[in-house]
């Protein structure tokens, strides 16, 4: 099983040293890892190499007290970080989330996908919204941005 380890850090070097333990130590690809703070206007705001991942925070599926207060500590300069983690890893996680002084990290187990085309197809999905948010949402561009999807899914690139 897979869940989505969250935690809310004061400052923005935890956070980072946080994402570069999870990636180096247990070796989560760094597409499964996401860092979210809140812009000068209180809009979601990612760190360049997360622009064009998966779901925004709003989307990730965490009960709504959670989100609400990711949201409201986001305002107040938290920073986020967010990863999928499998089981074999999770108390290891959730470790590190605390010793680099995350409040309150958190746990919620995700389904997998039925078979591994469904999330394929998700990844595609998400990704030509995102690149069709890039590029101001122009209409009628639908296919274009789904080709360009799959290219970069399909090469494996993030």
């Amino acid at each position: 099983m897979t869940s989505i380890v969250t935690g809310l850090f004061g400052r923005r070097r935890e956070a980072d040293l946080v994402v570069e333990h999870l990636v180096q130590e247990f070796a989560i690809p760094r597409e499964q890892v996401q860092v979210h703070a809140a812009d000068a206007e209180g809009n979601d705001a990612r760190s360049a190499q997360d622009d064009t991942q998966e779901a925004p925070l709003s989307e990730l599926g965490l009960p709504e007290a959670a989100l609400r207060a990711y949201q409201e500590g986001s305002r107040k300069g938290g920073i986020l970080v967010v990863a999928w983690v499998d089981d074999e890893h999770l108390d290891r996680a959730l470790a590190a989330y605390r010793e680099y002084g995350a409040e309150e990290p958190r746990a919620q187990q995700v389904e997998s996908p039925a078979h591994e085309g469904a999330d394929v197809e998700r990844q595609i999905q998400l990704r030509a919204y995102f690149l069709w948010e890039e590029e101001g949402r122009p209409e009628g561009r639908d296919l274009e941005f789904w080709h360009r999807a799959r290219q970069i899914e399909g090469s494996g690139h993030t």
